[in-house]
């Protein structure tokens, strides 16, 4: 599996977003990332570091005259933070220390780490919005772009001050989505991987529809991977609760004929690519389709005449041998018997590299499960059973065989 890196230096400063940077380590802290934190003092005085002590289990760093044990090849506190981190990320970050990161100023903790590190690095604005749309604030952040750093750009909504605008703090998951992107390594960069996900619907009439139990999970979980291992990655998905992965671009369809459609965009926007075919594409659809309600009162039965949805999947090769692209196709297979003897006949028919065959009769495996249990069989006949792992596990280990 690829190596990420495990040692996060939070630096905090004051803006009335702290209260996230708690939540940002909780959800680190969860995924089993080492947490330091530094802090300005201004900072310090909305929460308390003892706070931040207690959730991290390390000292805390605002004294900029103070030392802390001894880390690395120093014992002087900057430094040796510095060396310690593999990501550096200004959480929240104020126009102010945005402005002393830019040009080089270094007079308080954060600003100190921040200049010493060779670190990965990670910034995400908090303000009120004329402060960040302001061109001083503007061009501070292309300079530090300039710099290396990424930006987690801020949201648009009520902020502290009343005002509706841009400067509202990024949502908690994209931000530690974002930092733990960082701490991975970059195999997938420069290439580009379309991934679909989830159900798609076929409907009957305005209010029902023909699909399945997939939820989505799979999809998302490789999309989420492809993006923190560098890649560009678009995620065409069916109907889901199931919220866009940062970075990735995510575009929402229903039918199987919009699946195809907005696959067909996807690979003549990226030429050569990866296209992982997760989703669970409803083989038929009906025939015809009432504009109004079907009321029960006008039938004793209700017959439902359906017909063959397109192949997605065979489409798509089709489309991309006419463009003489390079693109690399891998499907998935959910039976309920006769797993490999299925999964198996997909694959020359479909032109895949591999397939991903699971067994959806299990209940604890499979459509809306955390986990997923699968055999992965190739073009050439080798067939390699994996182990029940979840779902975040099984995408990075569906990509390190395509890296």
């Amino acid at each position: 599996m690829f190596e990420r890196r495990n040692n996060v230096l939070l630096a905090i400063s004051a803006s009335i977003a702290i209260y996230k940077a708690l939540e940002v380590i909780s959800l680190l802290k969860k995924r089993d990332f080492n947490i330091r934190v530094a802090m300005t003092r201004e900072a310090a005085a909305f929460i308390s570091p003892v706070v931040f002590e207690a959730l991290t289990g390390s000292k805390v760093y605002v004294n900029v005259l103070e030392e802390l044990e001894r880390v690395a090849d120093t014992n002087i506190t900057h430094v040796a933070l510095a060396e310690w981190a593999d990501v550096f990320a200004v959480v929240p970050a104020t126009s102010n220390v945005i402005a002393k990161l830019a040009c080089g100023m270094s007079d308080d903790a954060v600003s100190l780490v921040g200049l010493a590190t060779k670190a990965h690095k990670l910034i995400v604005p908090a303000m009120n919005t004329n402060m960040y749309l302001n061109p001083i604030t503007q061009r501070n952040l292309r300079m530090l772009q300039g710099a290396g750093y990424l930006v987690v750009e801020p949201v648009s909504a009520t902020l502290a001050c009343g005002q509706e605008g841009k400067g509202h703090i990024a949502d908690v998951v994209d931000i530690a989505d974002a930092i733990e992107t960082l701490a991975y390594p970059k195999p997938f960069e420069g290439k580009k991987i379309i991934v679909t996900a989830s159900a798609t619907r076929e409907e009957i009439d305005p209010v029902r529809f023909i699909s399945n139990r997939s939820t989505g999970k799979m999809g998302f979980a490789i999309a989420k991977a492809a993006r923190m291992l560098g890649a560009q990655v678009k995620l065409i998905t069916g109907p889901t609760h199931l919220a866009a992965p940062w970075g990735v671009e995510c575009i929402r369809v229903n039918s199987a004929v919009d699946m195809l459609r907005e696959a067909r965009k996807a690979l003549d926007e990226f030429g050569d690519a990866i296209v992982i075919m997760a989703a669970a594409i409803a083989d038929f659809k009906p025939v015809r389709h009432s504009d109004h309600k079907i009321k029960k009162e006008d039938k004793e039965r209700l017959v439902i005449e359906l017909e063959k949805n397109p192949d997605v999947t065979v489409s798509l090769v089709e489309h991309a041998r006419s463009s003489g692209n390079n693109v690399r196709f891998v499907g998935f297979a959910a039976e309920t018997d006769d797993l490999l003897e299925n999964a198996t006949k997909k694959i020359e028919k479909k032109s895949l590299e591999f397939i991903v065959a699971n067994d959806v009769s299990r209940s604890d495996i499979g459509f809306g499960s955390e986990d997923n249990q699968v055999t992965i069989i190739y073009k050439d006949g080798r067939i390699e059973r994996l182990e029940k792992m979840s779902k975040e596990r099984l995408a990075f280990e569906i990509l390190r065989r395509l890296a």
